[in-house]
């Protein structure tokens, strides 16, 4: 995520610092097509982290259950070696539903932080989304008005129509 956040501060930087020709901004073409190559690079491993979580989601919830299981046969064959005495028994089985309860109480806790975990990666991935769609709507919008000053005669009116941009009457 360090690698995707530093490359998105180059790129915001080479905007920045381009020079101003006739209200347009010039800027190194090469480095912003090789900023961008790089921001494709990173993606992959920004999924590979998500899918790294929901498996080890899996992996904890499976040793979780499975010691689940181990606790509640051990706690079945040693209640059922103690059954010689009502006290005993009782005793056994209690501790059983402790064990049971406590392991319930795990499974969800593991559960529960799996899910926080992927959806904060999630989150985060979905703002770097959106902050690179806003900054290209941005520059998008900056650039159409600036050439359309430009390029329209002075007694042409120019009106904006929300749902499709800029027009020219």
């Amino acid at each position: 995520m360090d690698k995707l956040e530093s490359i998105l501060l180059e790129l915001e930087d080479e905007v920045n610092k381009g020079k101003k020709f006739f209200g347009l901004s010039l800027m190194n073409k090469e480095r912003l097509l090789s900023l961008i190559d790089a921001l494709r690079g990173e993606f992959p491993e920004v999924i590979r982290e998500s899918e790294e979580i929901i498996q080890n989601k899996a992996y904890i919830l499976q040793e979780a259950v499975d010691l689940s299981l181990k606790r509640t046969h051990q706690a079945q064959e040693t209640a059922d070696y103690l059954v010689s005495t009502a006290e005993i028994t009782m005793r056994a089985e209690s501790e059983a539903r402790l064990i049971l309860e406590e392991a319930d109480k795990r499974a969800f806790e593991i559960e529960t932080d799996s899910k926080k975990r992927i959806d904060n990666l999630l989150a985060a991935t979905e703002k770097v989304f959106v902050d690179h769609l806003n900054l290209v709507r941005n520059n998008r919008e900056s650039l159409k008005g600036e050439l359309i000053k430009q390029y329209v005669p002075a007694n042409i009116q120019v009106t904006r129509d929300d749902n499709r941009g800029e027009s020219v009457e």
